[in-house]
């Protein structure tokens, strides 16, 4: 009896979430984190980065790549990091960074800010540390970033979208941000995406499953976001194993690319906060509708709004990650899910 054919060789590598051995085409990138972060190694401070991008372009990977090699050369160093995206507020901030720093915490309710930043400021004040904050832009309270500024030990990594996310905080955050250098990720082409793709081909399949052509298409059709990329691939090695095939086949691909992007834009829609899916879904609803009419509506549906300047900063950040697009200006604007 045949035995039944397997095509993976290691799941892990296919996962978009998979921290590489190796960097493919963000040298430059990784050699200005790790310029910025090296005064760790000598007992100085490093120098806060904005690592900026459209989504899936590494940004996230090669900031924990970074700080996983530094912690190798120090065991000194100890890191956390946030997406603040899915956690905003002040509290939450601390409270996750604190768990990834070591500390026992029950959460309970009415536990003070305060508490959660003394016990941050702790830790911090004993060993160099460096604090990723993924999605910056949607922290709540931006005066979080005056704290961490102001701790001597304390590497700053944020990420966001564009380089203008810091451009609208307080004068005086901005101001104890000052010499921040930013660290730009383009879109990768789709002969950088065919690179990925290889390497992750070579440590996640057996030898000679899928030809590089399919990897091509692949990356063709990714329009420069990695995820996407490695996602259809992962769906067409899992499609291509589920069928007892020893290749995955031009067909498979064409079916596991557009599962790719609904996949992506599945994840994007379940890290929206609750008042980013009430937005959402009344867009979703109405088909098309203008910033007046959506206010209201969303003023309708929910007890503690936001002021339309955070509503617009969250229409702005489901407009990155491709789950809505408006057209017109100013009172001719309409917006609609994509």
């Amino acid at each position: 009896m045949r035995q039944p054919t397997s095509v993976i060789e290691d799941a892990r590598v296919l996962t978009a979430d998979f921290l590489p051995k190796k960097m493919v085409h963000r040298d430059s990138q990784l050699q200005e984190i790790k310029r910025n972060l090296e005064p760790v190694l000598e007992g100085r401070s490093p120098r806060n980065m904005l690592l900026y991008g459209p989504p899936g372009t590494g940004k996230s990977t090669m900031a924990e790549y970074v700080v996983n090699e530094l912690q190798k050369h120090s065991s000194e160093v100890k890191h956390g990091s946030v997406n603040c995206w899915r956690y905003p507020s002040r509290f939450k901030v601390y409270y996750n960074l604190l768990q990834d720093l070591g500390s026992q915490l029950i959460h309970r309710t009415g536990t003070p800010t305060d508490e959660l930043v003394d016990r941050f400021r702790d830790k911090v004040s004993k060993r160099p540390t460096v604090i990723i904050l993924d999605e910056v832009d949607q922290i709540e309270e931006e005066r979080i970033l005056y704290d961490f500024a102001r701790e001597e030990n304390i590497g700053l990594i944020m990420i966001a979208n564009k380089e203008t996310a810091l451009y609208r905080v307080d004068e005086r955050i901005r101001s104890s941000l000052e010499g921040t250098k930013e660290v730009h990720f383009p879109e990768y082409s789709q002969e950088q995406l065919v690179g990925i793709l290889e390497d992750r081909r070579e440590w996640g399949l057996r030898d000679d499953v899928i030809d590089k052509n399919m990897l091509h298409r692949i990356g063709n059709r990714a329009n420069g976001d990695a995820r996407v990329a490695i996602n259809a691939l992962r769906i067409a090695a899992e499609e291509a194993e589920k069928d007892d095939m020893e290749k995955i086949t031009q067909e498979i691909v064409e079916d596991a690319l557009p599962e790719a992007e609904k996949e992506n834009k599945s994840k994007s829609i379940d890290k929206l906060n609750s008042h980013q899916k009430v937005l959402y879904d009344i867009i979703d609803e109405e088909g098309s509708i203008a910033p007046g009419e959506l206010y209201e509506k969303y003023e309708e549906e929910v007890e503690d709004s936001k002021v339309k300047r955070t509503l617009r900063k969250y229409l702005e950040k489901m407009k990155h990650y491709n789950l809505i697009e408006s057209e017109g200006e100013g009172r001719w604007r309409k917006y609609m899910v994509k």
